[in-house]
């Protein structure tokens, strides 16, 4: 792989649907108050417990940047996962003065022990041998990520502006590699909410793609769902979700994977049966980067997720599928097909379980946290601690006015 001293990596840490996000939820908020005239004169607790237990049921990430959230020792705790959803919630769906004030200070509380997702893929990225540290380049809103980097003292890689699209960032993130001077053929691409990367998982995964040969467009990363499962047990987190069959299923750790037979023994021994997963990691040749064929490559991904995208999914794949129900469907077969699909030449390539734990729920969050924490300090109370850290700045704040007081 000819790349110079180092390969470049883009990491893909933009949410482009954040304000659009935001903006919906705060107008749903106002026509919420609107429809309801009990609460039109009402106490803001009892609007917050109204809703509470449905903000605790809900597990999926929107409206934040997933790459932007700390995890943290006290998210090891179901409770104070819950306190963090609703304190994110009410002050994203109102926009409310008093609920952005608090988020803003449980996020400062979050930073002092925790970390983002984004900072710890950067540290894993910059601890590569095979990377070269001067031509990482993070793809998502500038302002906030420029601020993430600067607290956590992580100067060296390179904020790029977000575009609309996944294909677009990418896109993004090749040009401004070209335009700093980098001069390799492929670009490593990784995802901004998958914490638990390593550079063992990175010299894996290249290692692996050199071994398939480099005539490939993409090399795209895939884990094995049976990996992730003895993953999960060794670590002893079974009790945050076992891994599950492919339906959604309560107390499951649900990540879909596709059942294959490896017919070249590249991931699951030759012969050998699974199910493959997205491993959030993939490798592309600079020449090979085009919007439109990126954000067709990813289009893929989520077919399965909207029922109204199922009859395209069965007339383009439902005979794979069939095979693949069967046990039928080689790996060879599955990359034939997206390339014929996506326009791209694919290659499928193996890595570590633990890079398809990426952070899409608060349960990721939790997981992660412990994952990264539980061995640090005994878990507490995150709405007492952050009630106290509060009043502890509001203190600091008042000495130090007294004191420029004092000393004019």
């Amino acid at each position: 792989m000819d790349n110079g001293p180092g390969i470049c990596v883009v990491v893909l840490a933009g949410n482009v649907k954040i304000s659009r996000e935001l903006a919906r939820r705060r107008r749903r908020g106002l026509l919420y108050r609107l429809g309801h005239p009990s609460l039109w004169a009402a106490e803001r607790e009892k609007i917050e417990s109204r809703i509470a237990s449905q903000i605790n049921k809900d597990d999926y990430i929107v409206g934040e940047n997933k790459s932007l959230l700390y995890l943290h020792p006290d998210l090891c705790s179901q409770g104070n996962i819950n306190f963090l959803k609703r304190t994110l919630y009410f002050a994203g769906k109102t926009g409310d003065r008093l609920y952005r004030k608090r988020k803003q200070v449980l996020l400062e509380y979050l930073s002092v022990a925790g970390e983002t997702s984004l900072s710890l893929v950067i540290k894993g990225v910059m601890a590569s041998d095979l990377v070269d540290p001067t031509k990482v380049f993070v793809v998502g809103p500038r302002k906030q990520i420029t601020n993430e980097l600067e607290r956590c003292c992580l100067p060296g890689p390179n904020v790029v502006d977000q575009g609309g699209s996944i294909g677009e960032n990418i896109l993004r993130g090749k040009e401004a590699a070209i335009s700093a001077g980098y001069l390799g053929r492929h670009i490593l691409i990784v995802g901004g909410d998958s914490p638990l990367i390593t550079p063992e998982a990175i010299r894996h995964f290249l290692e692996a793609c050199k071994v398939r040969g480099l005539a490939h467009s993409i090399y795209f990363g895939v884990a094995s769902r049976e990996g992730l499962k003895e993953y999960i047990e060794r670590n002893d987190l079974v009790d945050l979700g076992r891994v599950g069959p492919n339906r959604p299923g309560k107390g499951n750790l649900n990540k879909f994977g596709l059942a294959i037979m490896d017919d070249g023994g590249n991931i699951l021994g030759k012969g050998g049966k699974g199910h493959i997963m997205v491993g959030n990691m993939l490798l592309c040749r600079t020449d090979a980067v085009k919007k439109a064929l990126m954000d067709r490559f990813y289009s893929l991904r989520k077919m399965g997720a909207s029922p109204f995208t199922y009859p395209s999914l069965i007339r383009h794949f439902g005979r794979p599928i069939l095979r693949s129900m069967r046990w039928k469907l080689a790996l060879s077969e599955v990359e034939a097909i997206v390339s014929r699909f996506s326009g791209i030449r694919i290659c499928l390539v193996g890595v570590p379980p633990e890079m398809a734990l990426d952070i899409d729920s608060y349960t990721d969050m939790r997981r992660a946290s412990v994952i990264m924490y539980r061995r640090l300090r005994p878990v507490s109370d995150l709405e007492r601690d952050l009630i106290l850290y509060a009043a502890a700045k509001r203190k600091e704040r008042r000495l130090r006015r007294q004191h420029k007081k004092s000393s004019s």
